[in-house]
């Protein structure tokens, strides 16, 4: 069977939207059936009124097709790879001998999205539908032949959500009408679906005649699901938002004033009413209308937690939850956005800063590696342009932290997963982006990207941006020439350039913004040294300047990509205390400030501005795993190699690890330290003068006096 030979149909009238296309076969015998189907932008497939699969969301999203790009905020030039993403289903159970109705519900997504248009118009079209259905040896194909019908969802779109009305039930079918439009290279989706990870039984915080005020009790993606028993025209609206005021009032600033709503237009009959084709990012929600038994579903890409944690310290404690629940936010039909309203896109800054955490706390291998194939299909083939979002919807960026994702995600994937694989299938392509940095250097820094178009370096500092563009983006640069000369050594490419490309731009990186007299780099604004330190272009007193510096100011002054690599220098360098002192703050601009507010998620901003379901400041989390615990899988065995700490804190995880799952738990105190190590495989265990092989299987409880 091969969707490759169905033709790709939609409804005759283009307006229409959420169609419902049919097609009626005869089987003979339903054994060992299956089918390979793709509805842009999601579907939902039913055989003889039964819903196929606990999916949602799907298929994956991609750059479909050839499109527009002209109302773009500025002038794209780039050529895309384009492909479109089929899901294939086993249909055993399904179908029976002789007659059976094929019925597949269309909604738009991020095909059909025309109405939120921050970054310029990103439509392709309305719904569209091909599929291939094998049953007794035989092949149905969509094509010409089928019909469609008007669905009860008049209304649908991504951003602002569905309005459902009960009373349009127009069976009258129609026939559908050929696409002519340009699509991409079909592929079998091999990302994690979306589903329905929990049900959530929300609070009554506020009733007022027919409106009540509803807390889910955490920041999530998701949809409201509820029965509606109303008499005929009445309508049930559900508007959703992160934040309510003191009056119970909703406030939707934080997702760009966009009002996630649902109406739902009773029949006179009882329904459940949820969503189908869209999800909204809210905590609090309010109901207007007849709602009884109601429920939150949290949705996301079913990928399940590999990492169990606890500390006796409530800010790190509260790290955790907010960074998953911002990640499982955010992770959404194969693309990791930055938000779940009022972008839902997937910026590639946001996406690479977390990719390591993810890879640690999720089984999200798959995840990242289709993601990874959205960032290469928005290269451009000539120039090696990495864009700002994946799949390509607009946005801006800046040339090194969002298209350094090119080089950052395959070299996390595989140090993660031993993907040398992926190494060598997007080398070329680093080798492209290489050459378009250096494209846009003078005098040995990269000063700009695209005419007309953003050039970022850090962002989301506490005040005004201040670090300097051009010594970020060179920083970047460097970065992914010493992660390229590693993948090169791996490959087996002995005559790559990368290190001696990376020395020439160190130094002029240090000509530049080094200040010997001041003996620091920028001034130190907005961790400025500690990108410097990262590359190694820090002596040991710039070393402890920068210790001493954050562990007077006890909070961070650094934007979302300063506060990982700040983190990542004061463990790598033995400044632990500093790290965690930082980590566990609650001072203004810290991870506590947040706990304190009554934050679940992650804040796009410290000051709490703007979206609170961002999770790009949860990337030094993984720092707690591979340095205050010390668990560390990327070399040819399992290791715990603990970094040094004094001050009292007491930490243990179980991990999934790429070699088996182990269990660390580290306690410091005044009178020393102690660690538990227990494992499925033998560990390493390293700490101080001791270094020990630990069995298998074996509970060891080690002792430390305090130095």
């Amino acid at each position: 069977m091969s969707i490759h030979q169905a033709k790709f149909v939609c409804a005759s009238d283009s307006a229409c939207a959420s169609p419902i296309f049919m097609k009626k076969i005869n089987v003979d015998s339903p054994e060992q059936s299956e089918i390979e189907i793709s509805g842009l932008g999601f579907f939902e497939l039913y055989i003889n009124g039964k819903k196929v699969s606990d999916d949602v969301l799907v298929p994956p999203v991609s750059d479909y097709g050839k499109r527009d790009l002209s109302t773009l905020h500025y002038p794209i030039r780039d050529t895309f790879s384009h492909r479109v993403y089929y899901c294939r289903y086993a249909l055993d159970g399904y179908l029976t001998c002789g007659e059976n109705l094929i019925e597949v519900w269309l909604g738009g997504g991020y095909y059909c999205q025309d109405v939120c248009n921050g970054e310029g118009e990103r439509t392709y079209g309305c719904p569209i539908l091909a599929f291939s259905l094998t049953a007794d040896g035989k092949e149905y194909l969509s094509d010409e032949t089928m019909t469609w019908r008007e669905s009860t969802i008049v209304w649908g779109n991504l951003y602002t959500g569905e309005t459902h009305d009960f009373r349009h039930v127009d069976l009258a079918e129609k026939p559908v009408a050929l696409v002519t439009r340009h699509l991409g290279e079909l592929c079998e989706s091999d990302a994690p679906h979306d589903r329905i990870a929990r049900r959530i039984r929300p609070t009554v915080v506020f009733r007022d005649g027919a409106r009540t005020v509803y807390d889910a009790g955490v920041n999530l993606a998701g949809a409201v699901s509820f029965t509606q028993r109303a008499a005929r025209g009445e309508k049930t609206v559900v508007n959703h938002a992160e934040m309510i005021d003191g009056s119970y009032r909703l406030l939707t600033a934080s997702a760009g004033q966009i009002l996630q709503s649902e109406t739902y237009i009773s029949d006179g009959n009882a329904h459940i009413c949820m969503p189908k084709f869209v999800f909204h990012g809210f905590r609090y929600f309010e109901i207007i209308g007849n709602a009884e038994d109601v429920w939150v579903c949290e949705i996301h890409s079913d990928m399940p937690l590999r990492v169990r944690f606890h500390s006796d310290n409530a800010v790190l404690n509260f790290l955790f939850r907010a960074s998953v629940q911002s990640l499982y936010s955010n992770m959404h039909a194969g693309v990791i956005t930055d938000c779940p309203h009022r972008e839902k896109l997937g910026y590639t800054g946001d996406g690479q800063l977390t990719a390591d955490l993810a890879l640690t706390v999720l089984d999200s291998e798959k995840f990242y590696e289709k993601w990874l194939r959205d960032i290469a299909d928005g290269q451009d083939p000539d120039s090696g342009h990495v864009q700002h979002t994946a799949p390509f919807a607009g946005g801006g960026g800046g040339p090194g932290g969002w298209g350094g994702a090119i080089v950052i995600v395959p070299y996390m994937l595989g140090l993660h997963h031993d993907r040398t694989d992926l190494w060598r299938r997007y080398y070329p392509n680093m080798k492209k982006y290489i050459s378009y940095m250096e494209s846009r250097c003078e005098n040995g820094l990269v000063v700009r990207e695209e005419e007309r178009g953003w050039c970022l370096g850090d962002w989301c500092t506490p005040d005004k941006v201040t670090i300097p563009e051009p010594f970020v983006n060179t920083y970047f640069l460097i970065k992914c020439l010493d992660d390229m000369t590693e993948i090169a050594e791996a490959l087996g490419d002995g005559n790559a350039p990368w290190k001696e490309k990376s020395d020439a731009y160190k130094e002029r990186l240090k000509e530049r913004y080094y200040d010997p007299a001041a003996r620091t780099y920028c001034g130190g604004i907005q961790g400025a040294d500690a990108f410097a330190a990262d590359i190694g272009l820090a002596d040991g007193e710039l070393l402890r300047a920068i210790a001493d510096k954050y562990e007077r100011l006890g909070a961070f002054d650094t934007g979302i990509f300063g506060t990982d690599i700040l983190i990542r220098v004061l463990f790598h360098h033995g400044y632990g205390d500093t790290a965690m002192k930082l980590l566990t703050s609650e001072k203004e601009n810290s991870f506590g400030a947040w706990l304190r507010r009554g934050e679940t998620s992650l804040c796009e901003y410290w000051s709490g501005i703007k979206s609170h379901n961002h999770h790009m400041f949860g990337a030094p989390l993984r720092y707690v795993f591979s340095y205050a615990l010390g668990v560390d899988d990327r070399g040819d065995s399992l290791v715990v190699a603990p970094a040094a700490l004094s001050a009292p804190i007491e930490l243990d995880a179980e991990m999934e690890t790429k070699y088996g799952r182990i269990f660390v738990q580290r306690t410091v105190s005044e009178a020393g330290e102690s660690f538990t190590v227990r494992a499925d495989v033998p560990v390493r265990f390293r700490y101080r003068d001791t270094a020990l092989d630990l069995k298998a299987n074996e509970e060891t409880v080690l002792h430390f006096s305090q130095r």
